[in-house]
């Protein structure tokens, strides 16, 4: 939908359920909100979750991207402003503007931040280079392509062991590589993946390439056992699947707004941030619960705050 850049209300950047939710409630509420995505859909984290809902309610069975459409036809029919496919590459919190694409710049009454996440990397050769050649990021999705086939899982939280009892569960041989011996992972995951008798783990260690030709064929790790000499080992194998968490994507605010030593934004109980009439919600101010749920609770209440914000400036005049 067409946007005029400086007559917004409430000017949001991050098209996920957070960002989403203060848009519809900024609209709700008699604002001129408008939303501003990278991608070319709406949905955020939504477009990457193959894995069904169960706990949001309403959205029972359905994956990310059919939740994802249903929030933009909502949109839509609501009348809200969106502009995808515009990425941010420059946000001024103290006058409320954003550059998108390097040349636009938009300007708001109200900021909100819903930046979201982003998946740590490897950030080791081949990693890049065979993205969709056997390195995937979703084991729900392209487990069907490891059947009898060797992979390693990388990462030591509930998504690694997820990821690894998915495949065992879909037929392949899996290895999961930790840098240590101690897990992030859940009782229900660890204890399922430490005592299967298919999986083969190895702790204290790390990838440090992947190499192939055409597709994924073989990873060296470094393993440093805290009792014996650092060595390497080539492991042959056809499918790499890091899962080392997310990081907060705030860098465009650093030094503008408080972030913790991770980088996720600070805020109080209603999503303010340190920054006058700017707001943060969804993933980027590390909620308790990383959910649907959250994140349309947190985005409806920054644009009540940001409303009732909006009003005392009014009245102030």
């Amino acid at each position: 939908m067409a946007a005029d850049n400086n007559q917004n209300d409430l000017l949001i950047v991050g098209g996920g359920p957070a960002g989403i939710a203060a848009a519809l409630w900024g609209k709700r509420l008699g604002l001129n909100p408008l939303l501003l995505e990278a991608a070319a859909q709406l949905g955020g984290q939504l477009l990457r979750s193959h894995n069904r809902s169960v706990d949001c309610p309403g959205f029972y069975g359905l994956v990310g991207a059919d939740i994802a459409e249903r929030l933009t036809v909502h949109l839509v029919r609501e009348g809200v402003r969106f502009e995808t496919q515009a990425p941010v590459t420059q946000i001024d919190c103290a006058t409320k503007t954003v550059v998108v694409h390097g040349a636009v710049t938009y300007a708001g009454r109200a900021l909100v931040l819903a930046l979201g996440v982003r998946k740590r990397k490897l950030g080791i050769p081949g990693e890049q280079e065979f993205a969709g050649r056997g390195v995937s990021t979703s084991a729900t999705r392209d487990k069907g392509q490891y059947v009898g086939r060797e992979v390693v899982v990388v990462g030591g939280g509930d998504g690694a062991f997820e990821e690894a009892l998915l495949l065992d569960e879909a037929g392949a041989h899996v290895t999961l590589v930790h840098r240590s011996a101690n897990f992030r992972a859940r009782p229900l995951y660890r204890d399922r993946v430490l005592g299967h008798p298919r999986i083969r783990v190895i702790t204290h260690a790390r990838l440090t390439t992947i190499e192939g030709t055409g597709w994924v064929e073989r990873v060296t790790i470094k393993v440093s056992p805290p009792d014996a000499p650092p060595h390497q080992m080539t492991l042959p194998v056809d499918g790499v699947f890091p899962a080392l968490g997310v990081m907060a994507d705030t860098e465009l605010v650093a030094g503008q707004v408080a972030r913790d030593a991770d980088g996720y934004i600070l805020t109080d109980r209603h999503g303010a941030t340190s920054c006058p009439g700017v707001w943060a919600c969804g993933d980027t101010t590390r909620p308790l619960l990383s959910s649907l749920s959250t994140a349309f609770g947190d985005g409806a209440t920054v644009a009540k705050a940001a409303f009732d914000w909006l009003e005392a400036q009014e009245q102030s005049r």
